[in-house]
């Protein structure tokens, strides 16, 4: 077992019996939260702790490391959102080479000793330990004689659209189906960072834009401008974001900017939350900064009867 796997199971220190499922929980979409509103009702059946394992990298990300990843949502993100769901205990659990040679009993006998696990609820395919051979139908055996059980319940289809974090992945970065993509997290997805200083350009057509800092190892939707809701502080502004290169300038590096409607601070190093949440067009290399202006304009005039409805 890895050193820091262990310390982490080790210093939850759960004495009272636990009902757990285990996961990386990018995005934590409706499909994942089926199978934690399984835990928290079987938990409180029982009178268990509910409680969630979240490995904070993905094993893709360990074990491949040559094939870039790229998450749904930040892991402290991630975090918030599982512990105000309504668990006990959410533990982040650090993915290794170490911990991916782990034998299924050998990780379970963990979970039983430490957590106090009395119930496994998982999804259909799931499967743990050194190379995925810790199979449900395998975990049920050890579970028999360590003292637990295990459920799947199948919870990636809702209305014949199949929820995983792959398919969301696609919809946002290759489609920039931002609504679907919605429906199936059950809130809009969102990138949350520091705005930075940019090329300033916006301030000299009328549109001053809040330029942020592009998480490189996060989801970013298909470029495009986008109807989109900006939180700053406790207050949430509608706006029109552009993700792209900024073609008419020829630019070359990605960049996410922000226009907040009605909105003339300037708030550069403060952080900021875009939530997207309807593709207006996709990127357009214009032959002048005019006539870029006037579709602005036109884009801007958009979100505004978005927001109306």
């Amino acid at each position: 077992m890895s050193l820091t796997a262990l310390q982490e199971i080790q210093s939850a220190k759960v004495s009272q019996g636990t009902v757990l499922t285990i996961g990386t929980f990018d995005g934590v979409h409706r499909g994942h939260q089926a199978i934690i509103s399984a835990v928290i009702d079987r938990a409180k059946k029982d009178a268990y702790l509910a409680g969630c394992i979240t490995f904070k990298a993905s094993p893709r990300e360990t074990l491949r490391p040559q094939q870039s990843f790229r998450y749904l949502m930040s892991l402290e993100e991630r975090i918030d959102i599982l512990r105000n769901s309504g668990l006990d205990l959410v533990l982040p659990l650090t993915f290794d080479l170490d911990l991916a040679s782990v034998e299924a009993g050998e990780f379970v006998k963990y979970l039983v000793d430490y957590l106090n696990l009395k119930h496994l609820i998982v999804g259909p395919d799931f499967a743990l330990g050194y190379k995925r051979m810790g199979t449900i139908e395998v975990l049920r055996e050890i579970g028999q004689s360590k003292g637990f059980t295990v459920e799947s319940i199948d919870s990636t289809d809702m209305s014949s659209d199949r929820v995983s974090s792959t398919r969301l992945r696609r919809l946002l970065s290759e489609e920039g189906n931002v609504e679907l993509a919605e429906r199936l997290l059950g809130r809009p997805h969102s990138i949350e960072s520091s705005v930075i200083k940019g090329h300033e350009r916006g301030r000299t057509i009328g549109y001053r834009t809040a330029n942020i800092a592009v998480p490189i190892n996060r989801i970013i939707p298909l470029d495009g401008v986008y109807v989109t809701s900006t939180t700053l502080g406790s207050n949430k502004y509608p706006s029109v974001t552009n993700v792209g290169d900024n073609p008419t300038f020829d630019d070359k590096a990605l960049s996410v900017e922000t226009y907040i409607l009605d909105f003339d601070r300037m708030i550069y190093d403060e952080t900021i939350r875009v939530e997207f949440l309807r593709r207006i067009r996709g990127e357009i290399k214009f032959e002048t900064v005019s006539k870029l202006t006037e579709q602005i304009a036109l884009d801007v005039q958009d979100a505004r009867e978005y927001f109306a409805k």
